[in-house]
């Protein structure tokens, strides 16, 4: 049955955006499902319990998230420091940009869309994970898809030239060059900081020269802090770490028609705990 606990963390991953919140929830499913005298499917039985308690969790923290101070982001699933489910299939939806877009939506929606469209269950499963009737669970789907359509991020095809464009935009941020890096940007880019008043931004900046001016200040105060290039969800990244190797920052790219459009920064170190040393991470898979 342990075989099941990357699937059923991949799920509660991304109902919540949290690793911890994530490994709770599905502790706690596989304590239920011991404490059960018969369990004809221990996967169906798994799935549900982990999905109704990621439901739960994620009402009680959406309330709590109304006193966060900034931006709320989840915690960035670094490809080359967690291990999830079928990554390479579903690495996209492991993005922090699609799972930001995925904040607009309902306990309920979320669950049923990430279930449906993501890891390609029936209505007819949905039915039984949730507790809803078949009809239910398509009717959240459609209106979970119409919320999300006009903001779901299209990424560039290309991930060569996604890279490359991160390898440019952190050259013309170390040496100060505005022009440079107002170039790289679409016009209407947007920086957002998740510091959880630990660090960071409180407000977005929007528009490329906003943007690019404050990039310069922020790499201008690294000092000794490295940028180091990694994929998040399959997206370009950076890592900021110190000397010392500790993450101080994850830095995650949206590219669009050869542009950065959206850039999404966690710097809350509560947020980054499961990324500081490659070891480490293996208790977060």
């Amino acid at each position: 049955m342990e075989e099941l606990r990357p699937l059923l963390l991949s799920i509660a991953y991304r109902m919540l955006g949290s690793f911890g919140d994530a490994e709770d929830v599905v502790q706690e499913a596989y304590l239920r499902l011991h404490r059960e005298a018969e369990v004809t499917s221990p996967k169906a039985f798994l799935t549900t319990v982990t999905t109704r308690l990621a439901i739960d969790q994620l009402r009680s923290a959406r309330r709590q998230r109304e006193t966060y101070y900034g931006p709320w982001l989840p915690e960035p699933a670094v490809d080359e420091y967690v291990d999830l489910a079928d990554r390479a299939v579903l690495s996209d939806s492991l993005s922090t940009a699609f799972l930001v877009v995925l904040e607009r939506l309902s306990p309920d929606q979320r669950a049923v869309f990430l279930l449906c469209d993501v890891f390609g269950y029936s209505y007819d499963d949905l039915a039984r994970f949730i507790g809803k009737t078949p009809a239910a669970c398509r009717q959240l789907a459609v209106r979970a898809r119409r919320r999300i359509a006009d903001n779901r991020p299209r990424f560039d095809p290309s991930p060569h030239e996604r890279d490359e464009l991160v390898r440019r935009f952190v050259a013309a941020a170390e040496d100060g060059e505005l022009e440079a890096l107002v170039d790289l940007l679409a016009p209407d880019a947007t920086f957002t900081g998740d510091g959880g008043g630990k660090g960071g931004f409180p407000r977005p900046v929007h528009g490329a020269g906003n943007v690019a001016r404050m990039l310069i200040g922020a790499f201008g105060k690294f000092n000794q802090l490295t940028p180091e290039q990694v994929h998040v969800g399959g997206q370009p990244a950076l890592r900021i770490h110190d000397p010392e190797d500790r993450t101080v920052g994850i830095w995650s790219f949206v590219v669009t028609a050869g542009r950065i459009q959206t850039i999404h920064g966690v710097v809350n170190p509560d947020k980054l705990a499961h990324l500081q040393s490659s070891g480490d991470s293996d208790d977060q898979r």
